[in-house]
């Protein structure tokens, strides 16, 4: 049976996993159950489904170029479908082989401060590096930064919608939508035109704690969904990190309580590394680069005159490792590692 009929019998039937799966084995296709006796107990789905939508579905796959993949297509991520309710289908825009890359979730508020950028800038690069795809679900804040920082690093990046993976939401992130389609992949369980729906989001967070081995939290107030996909990792066996941060601080909240529900404490991107054994292979001219700040802050002249390189030269290392988040600059002019 093809993903786009699994689909209907998932949109229209609302048929779990198992039942579904019975289906499958017994049925070539949808005409076949639309013809099925009225013992067979399809009355349902038949009572719901629409032709003309599950037609415009299709033709709007084709037209983007949306691979849509079932629960038993090779391609469907092997984490997800360990999970307690995968969804039956993923339209997936974008390149679908990141879905079993080695992924890793980053989430938090989408008010997020200038703390919470520091600590983005600071763990993010060294994972994407490390060749993680980073995880989350393209909202303001936390979410567009960990895949901002991804893109710019040249790493994997995947982005769980909330609405159809034609459907830019927020529509502010039009540009950011559009690189990750280009650099990474667009996933949703949801038709295409789906809109924004309050309660598409906690359903999204699920896919984005079940495509990861392990989630981690930024910045997060009490009421942050961030923390639904928290409790979701932690409800499949899977790992949660949470960074710790002033405890007078309401986007702080979120993350002490989770790390004093038993959340493992993430100061500094080699824990992480470290805990699941992975090597990061560096690049020798970048650690000769970072280590002239050993001894401090240091004017683009200093750099200049201590590696015998052009201003030019200099400036252009300094602009591309600050929007790595390696390289800060301060008011006076001096630039120090992160």
């Amino acid at each position: 049976m093809k993903p786009i009929e699994i689909f209907a019998l998932s949109y229209f039937g609302r048929f779990s996993i198992e039942e579904l799966e019975r289906i499958v084995s017994r049925f070539d296709s949808i005409e076949e159950i639309l013809k099925a006796d009225f013992m067979d107990g399809f009355e349902r789905f038949k009572a719901h489904y629409d032709e003309k939508f599950m037609n415009d579905q299709e033709r709007r796959a084709k037209e983007i170029g949306t691979e849509i993949i079932s629960f038993w297509d090779e391609d469907y991520p092997e984490l997800l479908r360990q999970t307690i309710s995968p969804p039956a289908v993923l339209f997936c825009l974008g390149n679908k082989k990141l879905l079993n890359e080695k992924c890793i979730a980053v989430v938090g508020t989408r008010r997020i401060t200038d703390y919470g950028r520091l600590v983005i800038k600071k763990i993010l690069p060294e994972l994407v590096h490390a060749d993680l795809a980073i995880v989350s679900g393209m909202a303001f804040g936390v979410d567009s930064l960990a895949h901002q920082i991804s893109i710019e690093n040249n790493g994997k990046t995947i982005a769980v919608l909330g609405t159809g993976v034609d459907v830019c939401y927020p529509a502010s992130n039009r540009r950011l939508y559009e690189r990750i389609v280009e650099n990474g992949c667009i996933v949703s369980e949801y038709p295409f035109g789906t809109k924004a729906a309050k309660q598409n989001f906690p359903a999204r967070n699920r896919i984005i704690a079940g495509l990861c081995r392990a989630t981690i939290v930024i910045e997060a107030p009490m009421d942050s969904g961030a923390l639904i996909t928290a409790r979701m990792s932690a409800e499949i066996g899977r790992d949660v990190f949470a960074v710790p941060a002033d405890i007078d601080k309401k986007m702080s909240e979120g993350c002490n309580w989770l790390l004093k529900m038993g959340a493992i404490p993430l100061t500094d991107s080699t824990q992480i590394l470290e805990y699941y054994g992975i090597t990061l292979v560096k690049d020798e001219r970048q650690d000769d680069f970072l280590k002239i700040f050993d001894e401090g802050p240091l004017l683009a002249e200093e750099i200049v005159s201590k590696l015998n390189l052009g201003l030019p030269e200099v400036l252009s290392k300094l602009t591309e490792y600050e929007l790595k988040g390696l390289v800060m600059k301060f008011p006076t002019g001096h630039y120090n590692r992160v």
